[in-house]
């Protein structure tokens, strides 16, 4: 297999990560944050069910504006993703004047598309969110090796994430890993996901790769060989999380892939290292 381009998911491909956001310890601490910071009281369970509401109604929105933004007999993005910083902003913002209308954050002053913009002061809340919730944060043995390699062989390397630029260009500079990428998407700037095949598509398009010339990989059957197949990409699948041959059967099924040379090459051990042989 010989390619120009290697596209690259993050969590559980390139980062072995875990995040626990159901831990009480998590929403202690967002409290006494938001007190501190914002001069805003919640109590623990009150702030996590705000939370989790706020998350439901702005996926919503944001579904339903993506789909009337949408020319007519253009692709409607059916993977929404929104930005993390508009639920801190309207927990902040509700508690602080709870007589004020509750406005939905998604496209206020917003244009289609743009990269996600957010101020020092959220930033460093959204930082403290994650890092609280966070328990692991490893890079797997091997990416450096590759990245490196395939720089030096004259390759391009693009990384396609479902994540918040809010947490994740951090954990990418945590982990020395931005350097290797010659573009980063990120769906929270974009505003839709894997296996949205628009997410795809617009990397594709910004750097006027052709399908035949690039390779997908990641970890997630429905996410990264599904939005490769959907765009006419090979993939490889690291199976990282060590799923079961049927379960890895199951997935691929469910994608339907008609075109043979479109099923994935699967590295069964989940080691990174083996595409640079394949």
């Amino acid at each position: 297999m010989q390619f120009d381009n290697y596209i690259f998911d993050l969590y559980g491909t390139l980062i072995d990560i875990h995040t626990d956001e159901d831990k009480k310890s998590l929403w202690q601490a967002m409290c006494r944050y938001l007190e501190k910071e914002f001069q805003v009281k919640y109590t623990p369970a009150a702030l996590k069910k705000r939370y989790l509401q706020i998350c439901k109604d702005e996926e919503e929105l944001l579904k339903s504006r993506l789909s009337s933004s949408s020319k007519a007999g253009d692709p409607k993005p059916a993977h929404c993703e929104i930005r993390i910083s508009w639920v801190w902003e309207r927990i902040i913002r509700s508690a602080k004047d709870p007589a004020a209308q509750d406005e939905m954050k998604c496209f206020e002053s917003l244009k289609y598309g743009p990269e996600e913009q957010i101020s020092p002061q959220m930033q460093a809340l959204c930082t403290f969110f994650r890092e609280k919730s966070r328990d692991k944060l490893i890079k797997y043995d091997g990416v450096d090796e590759v990245l490196r390699t395939l720089r030096e062989r004259g390759k391009r390397v693009f990384l396609l994430s479902n994540a918040q630029r809010a947490f994740t260009l951090k954990e990418l500079s945590d982990c020395a890993l931005t350097e290797y990428f010659d573009d980063i998407f990120i769906s929270s700037d974009l505003l839709f996901k894997k296996p949205d095949p628009l997410f795809m598509q617009a990397l594709l398009k910004k750097h006027s790769l052709t399908s035949s010339k690039c390779v997908m990989i990641g970890n997630e059957i429905s996410s990264d060989v599904g939005v490769a197949a959907g765009c006419g990409l090979k993939s490889i699948f690291l199976n990282t999380y060590a799923y079961s041959d049927k379960k890895i059967r199951e997935d691929l099924g469910a994608l339907l892939i008609e075109q043979k040379e479109l099923l994935p090459v699967i590295v069964d051990n989940g080691d990174i290292r083996q595409i640079l042989a394949l």
